[in-house]
């Protein structure tokens, strides 16, 4: 996949992001989402249970590694509000890692 797909993915992916409720999550893959921070897209990887673990730049070797996923994603969106996420978005919690 080319850096120009990547962009106009991205771009298009936070369009749709921006369009959902605070703490919505695009379920990219099984271990994987992607939400918006607010000024961009960020990665999340999703630990047992589904709950958010480390946030990564959502660049474009995520973009490669999960190139499959992401198609799938594209065919057919799907979308998770998660608590967790908006209490870090409203400032509980600095850092999704690690909070039970």
């Amino acid at each position: 996949m080319t850096s120009d797909n990547f962009g106009m993915f991205k771009e298009n992916l936070a369009m749709l992001l921006r369009d959902q409720p605070a703490g919505t999550t695009a379920d990219l893959a099984d271990v994987v989402v992607a939400f918006w921070d607010g000024r961009r897209v960020v990665g999340a990887y999703l630990r047992d249970g589904g709950r958010l673990d480390e946030v990564f730049e959502f660049d474009e070797n995520a973009w490669e590694i999960w190139h499959d996923e992401i198609a799938s994603w594209q065919a057919t969106p799907h979308y998770t509000e998660r608590a967790e996420l908006k209490a870090l978005q409203s400032g509980q919690f600095r850092n999704p890692v690690d909070h039970h």
